[in-house]
Formats: structure tokens, C-alpha cells, sequence
């Protein structure tokens, strides 16, 4: 499968030599803990922190020639910069990047019914933002990043502050959109959001330390615990239970646990 989005030889701050592909058509993670580079990864993909030809996304190089047309094939919701709502209600928060790209009103009208409808946010649309409590802030930071059908998705932390109801009905519908051929990058420190990934990479002193499927980063919970990577209850619990021999697989929710145990 051919990347969508690399980076080549990056050497800015702590990132020396850095390379990353992300294949195309596939939901990527990247895991990492606390100042280990996240943030600062996700400003230099998504052109906050100038670079030049160090990113090539589509087959667009990143460069002062080039920035308008990346720009527009990558949607970015992160949990890291402050005051990023312009408008007070929401419905004028999901046009305004429409609006900037040249859409007619009737257009930016039809768009904004079948996003908010397949997220199911129609009756928030009249809302004021900061009537809104973090966890609905943080989805429609999402929802404002795919507004204008970018390639790419690239989510930082994002699911960090968002209640477990709205996190597993996000990630449902992010899966939904990349079988329809959305590319999704996670860069994140909560493994509870990486299940559906096709590949994870470890980020860890601004390196790529491993990678691999999501079971095979997983179950290596000494390391992840080490460099300060929380593993999931039901992750841990499945560990023990296998190191037992009670169960023979690893599960990712309570109720396929239960089930097993009680054969």
C-alpha cells in the first residue's frame, strides 16, 4: 500500500533524522507519552512549524510554494491550543472554513446538514460553543477538521478531555469514514483509542521506538508502563488472565471478557 503522508530526514529541535510514512487508506497510530515529541510532530504535518520538502503529503512536497494546496488535504483536531472557536455558535464554526475556501452559501448549507447528521449533531448546530461542555468541544473539533473532505485526518490527544460515550461513537464513525477511504492519523497517549489501528508506532524521546499491530504493541506492557503509557484496564486484566492460562486471547471490551470466563 503507497503512503499518503511522509516525513523524510526531519531535523528540527529533538526530532534528528526523523522518517514516518503513513500508509494510505489506513487508520495509523502513533502512541507516545508526555513531552515525547506529539505535539510538535503534529505542528510540523500540519504546517504550523515551517519546514521545507521535509513533508510530502499526496504527492505534494511541503514548502512556501506549496503550503496553500497541503493545507487544504489535511483536517487537524487537537486538544493542544487554546482559544481555537472563532464564532459563538457552532452552525458559524462549521462554515467559516467553507466560507474561506470559496463555497457558495448553498453549498456550505448542504454540507454542513450531512456532516452534522452523520454525527449526529443536528441539534447542537443553533448552540452557543461555550455552552458546551470539553467532551462535545473536543468532537466538534473533529467535525470541524473533516468539514472540508480533507485526504488526511490527523487527530493529537483530542480524545484526552472527551467522556467514554462520545469517544467510542467518534472512533465508530472515524472507522466508518476510513473504510469509505479516509486516511487517519491518531498521535495520542490514550491507548484505549488505538483498537482499530492497522499499525502502531511508539514515539518516545522524539524517536520511533517500535511498531507493529495493535496486540503486538500492546501485550508489550512492561515497556509501554516504562516509558509512561497507561495500558487500558481490560488490556491489563487480559494480560494476567492469559499469563494464567484463563483465557487464551486478549480482549478489548468487558463484555467479550465476561463472556469467555463464563464458558
Amino acid at each position: 500500500m503507497p503512503s499518503i503522508l511522509s516525513v523524510n530526514n526531519l531535523n528540527y529541535k529533538s526530532f534528528k533524522d526523523f522518517n514516518l510514512e503513513i500508509e494510505k487508506n489506513k487508520i495509523t497510530s502513533i502512541i507516545a507519552p508526555n513531552k515525547s515529541g506529539k505535539t510538535m510532530l503534529t505542528k510540523i504535518l500540519c504546517a504550523i512549524i515551517p519546514t521545507d520538502d521535509v513533508c510530502l503529503l499526496d504527492g505534494i512536497s511541503l514548502n512556501k510554494q506549496n503550503v496553500l494546496n497541503y493545507i487544504t488535504k489535511i483536517g487537524v483536531a487537537t486538544n493542544d491550543f487554546n482559544n481555537q472557536f472563532l464564532f459563538k455558535k457552532v452552525k458559524d464554526e462549521l462554515a467559516f472554513p467553507l466560507l474561506n475556501l470559496g463555497y457558495p452559501e448553498h453549498k456550505i448549507n448542504k454540507k454542513i446538514i450531512k456532516i452534522s447528521k452523520f454525527f449526529e449533531i443536528e441539534n447542537l448546530l443553533n448552540k452557543k460553543i461555550d455552552s458546551l461542555n470539553k467532551s462535545l468541544q473536543n468532537k466538534l473539533l473533529i467535525i470541524l477538521a473533516l468539514i472540508h473532505d480533507p485526504k488526511v485526518l490527523i487527530l493529537d490527544d483530542i480524545f484526552l478531555e472527551m467522556n467514554k460515550i462520545d469517544q467510542e461513537f467518534m472512533l465508530k464513525k472515524l472507522k466508518e469514514l476510513n473504510k469509505d477511504g479516509l486516511t487517519i492519523l491518531n498521535i495520542t497517549s490514550k491507548l484505549d483509542t488505538i483498537y482499530d489501528s492497522d499499525i502502531v508506532y511508539v514515539l518516545n524521546n522524539f524517536q520511533i521506538e517500535t511498531s507493529g499491530g495493535v496486540l503486538e504493541i500492546l501485550e508489550q506492557d512492561n515497556y509501554l508502563n516504562e516509558i509512561g503509557l497507561q495500558i487500558p484496564f481490560i488490556i491489563d486484566l487480559s494480560l494476567k488472565l492469559k499469563f494464567y492460562d484463563l483465557i487464551d486471547k486478549i480482549y478489548f471490551n468487558i463484555e467479550d471478557l465476561e463472556e469467555d470466563l463464563w464458558k
